[in-house]
């Protein structure tokens, strides 16, 4: 929470000033009832029109007086309740952008944006009411109750039994609200992560003829939260009518209590009485109204607190967590004549389990609890090694599962190692800056992405400043200049979210220009050619050898036919490196590549080989 209340600093002033202009508001709805009881005991009843009109002035212009404190406090509230949200949503952004693969991986995507969003609203409305209640609200129930003692001590007295009521109300909805809004959390979760899965995967949805069945999933789930909110409200609601009940009926045993203390007195004494009582019990009557409002918006806090808190626990997850990836201490600045470097060094890697929300269990005594056995999680690679140099092609291929994209992942960082070590420009990657290693890599992720913009705004998120011609340039190599060109408005073309609007082999060859036009020492390809028809692919590894010779380019592969030309192939198989060579080389050594290139290549390409042994 601590955390969570720093965030407010910034908006300090605005914050006291709300809080200022609240508490000189409720001064006022305070001094209100005393000059309406004096209207009608001084005034009215009396009919003495010199005092009337003098204290209707006065009222008047406390009114107004409690107008304009109440529009600067929503003004200022405002302010301090917009900034507060900006800065807290920014901080949960950027926090969410630094953790690791990791850290996404263990709690979710679709968790993730309801964490930053929902979960951040919940707990930004109720610091913020507490906060701006802090003040007021002792004042209202501390200066109600004075007051109302002032006028009459046995009907203030009578008026306390409210507070234990409401106690014990706000007590029971708790005990019910607490675990409800606990499930709503979770099925928010379900239902964006259901969303996010429809919208993503809506051609393979459609492919397979599965709307209606992913439309039923959506209902179910959609269903299951309106039902679970709509019990949650219900509950909420029916605290206002009998908190409202409870209310009328004090009033009404207050009214009553005052009409028998007159049906006891004579009739001269009764009318003077009643010139003193009426206007009194309308103040007493304000009054209690007050209390009772304050202790309502006691409750009503109290009963929001436990929903903010669980949402608090959950944005406490990303707020704690610390990334795997952590920048150096003290970065190491690498030597200009290693630029463009691998290394592999005796490189083990395995995932970390992901650690499943646990559900609440019935109590077990500590002497009887057992640790539970930590998960024995298989190495996704083995003691990889390999070195790379500027110039060089190295290729990585073997069959699905076998570790490559894992391989590719370790380059830039976006997992540490579990055993050895990669190195960078002759620096091991845990001891470079993160944004050295930015810059010097250019990593083309499997999955080809694009952001919504137009082209040249997703070529130049490789390089802000790349002009036009820098922008065309890529393209070519890339392969992509030609349907780029045909298009009406050329590098000024849409592109829709994720790039929806082109074909897979199109994004590839995109998000290789993008990649290219950075200028990096290091190009990554994991699997970036594998929506492109064998010409393309073949002019586009040409294209590359002929402008990137300066480059240490890493491929990986399905097809032999793009590892071919590689200066060395690395052959995995189950996280191992069976085999590393060049094309001709593993074919004589390596049973794994001959069995792969037996079943993509004819057999006189294989025989080739074996003749020349």
């Amino acid at each position: 929470m601590k955390k969570v209340l720093s965030m407010l600093k910034p908006h300090t002033g605005f914050l006291i000033l709300s809080i200022v202009f609240s508490t000189v508001n409720t001064l006022l709805q305070l001094l209100i009832p005393l000059y309406t009881k004096d209207i009608l005991a001084e005034g009215i009843l009396e009919y003495n029109m010199e005092k009337l009109v003098e204290l209707c002035l006065a009222l008047l212009g406390f009114t107004l007086l409690s107008i304009v404190t109440s529009i600067a406090n929503t003004y200022f509230s405002t302010k301090t309740s917009v900034g507060y949200a900006i800065t807290m949503r920014n901080y949960i952004f950027d926090k969410v952008s630094r953790l690791s693969h990791s850290d996404i991986d263990k709690i979710g995507v679709a968790s993730l944006v309801t964490r930053t969003t929902n979960d951040v609203r919940q707990v930004h409305d109720i610091v913020l009411n507490t906060l701006k209640s802090l003040v007021p609200i002792p004042i209202m129930l501390v200066g109600g109750l004075v007051l109302a003692f002032s006028l009459n001590p046995e009907l203030a007295k009578l008026s306390l039994w409210a507070i234990p009521v409401l106690a014990v109300l706000a007590v029971v909805l708790i005990s019910i609200i607490m675990p409800l809004y606990s499930k709503v959390q979770k099925l928010v979760d379900k239902m964006n992560q259901i969303m996010r899965e429809k919208i993503s995967g809506i051609r393979v949805i459609r492919a397979f003829n599965k709307s209606e069945y992913e439309d039923d999933r959506f209902m179910k789930a959609n269903l299951e939260l309106t039902g679970l909110s709509l019990k949650a409200s219900r509950i909420m609601a029916g605290f206002l009518p009998i908190l409202t009940l409870l209310m009328y009926t004090l009033i009404c045993v207050i009214i009553y209590l005052c009409v028998m203390a007159a049906n006891d007195l004579d009739i001269v004494t009764q009318e003077e009485e009643i010139l003193h009582t009426i206007p009194n019990m309308y103040a007493f009557i304000s009054y209690f109204t007050l209390i009772i409002g304050a202790l309502t918006s006691v409750v009503s806090i109290v009963v929001s607190i436990p929903r903010a808190s669980i949402s608090g626990k959950r944005i406490k997850v990303i707020m704690d967590a610390v990334s795997d990836i952590l920048p150096p201490e003290n970065p190491v600045t690498p030597k200009k004549e290693d630029a463009g470097k691998l290394e592999f060094s005796n490189v083990s890697f395995k995932y970390k389990p992901v650690i499943k929300e646990e559900k609440k269990k019935r109590f077990v005594p500590k002497s009887k609890k057992k640790k539970p056995a930590e998960p024995q999680i298989p190495f996704e690679l083995k003691n990889v090694s390999f070195e790379s140099r500027p110039g060089e092609t190295t290729a990585i291929i073997g069959i699905t599962g076998s570790g490559k994209t894992t391989l590719c992942n370790l380059i830039p960082r976006l997992y540490d190692v579990t055993e050895g070590e990669v190195k960078l420009a002759g620096v091991n990657v845990k001891d470079l800056d993160p944004a050295e290693i930015g810059e010097r890599i250019a990593f083309i992720p499997q999955q080809a992405f694009l952001f919504s913009g137009t082209i040249a705004d997703n070529i130049r998120f490789g390089k802000k400043d790349a002009t036009d011609a820098e922008i065309w340039h890529a393209l070519e190599i890339a392969q992509a200049k030609s349907f780029v060109a045909s298009m009406p408005d050329g590098i000024d073309s849409f592109v829709s979210q994720a790039g929806k609007n082109y074909s897979g082999g199109q994004k590839q060859r995109l998000a290789i220009a993008r990649a290219i036009v950075k200028g990096a020492e290091v190009i990554v390809f994991d699997d970036s050619f594998s929506a492109l028809d064998l010409a393309t692919d073949a002019r586009l590894r040409a294209s590359l050898r002929e402008n990137l010779s300066d480059a240490n380019i890493i491929i990986v592969a399905q097809r032999v036919g793009t590892v071919l030309n590689a200066d060395r192939i690395i052959v995995l198989d189950g996280g191992n490196v069976v085999g590393q060579g060049t094309h001709k080389e593993l074919l004589k050594t390596c049973e794994t590549y001959r069995e792969i290139v037996a079943t993509q290549l004819s057999e006189e390409a294989l025989k080739e080989v074996d003749d020349d042994e």
